[in-house]
């Protein structure tokens, strides 16, 4: 399958963040067998353990046979996480961000956009790219509150809408 062609290339500050309120998710280290579907879930710390995203692995989606470890790290006071993996990843994956709760349009947003309905409807996840840039992926809301993308690779994901 081939990696997913953003929709567009923007500097990073072209683009607004959706911020993340309350405890964000721990880091974690994830192993299994590189031959079986896997779902990461990461959930906001205690008290409330929300949902903050899942990385989805569908068979096949790593090169190779035996385990495979994946790293994950969250983007402090934003929807964003990085991860990296010990074995070639296929560009099957999906990420699907979860801001049920704790949803917090940044400075701008609500001026720019009239309102934070109106925001939520621009957010797609965006790839970070070097030299400051960002690729916007296609994204699709697969339940209210929700942002999912298929994505080309390990890095670092955010969620993003145009300034």
């Amino acid at each position: 399958m081939p990696a997913p062609v953003p929709t567009a290339v923007v500097a990073e500050e072209g683009l607004f963040l959706l911020e993340a309120f309350g405890a964000p998710p721990a880091d974690t280290v994830v192993r299994f067998d590189r031959a079986l579907p896997r779902v990461i879930i990461l959930r906001h710390a205690p008290p409330d353990n929300s949902p903050f995203a899942e990385l989805y692995f569908p068979t096949g989606a790593f090169e190779g046979s035996g385990e495979v470890e994946v790293r994950v790290t969250i983007e402090p006071g934003v929807y964003g996480l990085g991860f990296t993996t010990s074995a070639d990843l296929r560009p099957v994956a999906r990420v699907t961000f979860k801001y049920p709760l704790h949803f917090a349009a940044p400075s701008g947003a609500r001026e720019r956009y009239g309102s934070d309905v109106i925001f939520e409807q621009a957010l797609v996840v965006g790839q970070v790219l070097p030299e400051g840039r960002t690729a916007l992926l296609p994204s699709s809301r697969p339940a209210a509150d929700n942002l999912a993308a298929i994505i080309p690779g390990t890095g670092r994901y955010l969620v993003v809408a145009p300034r």
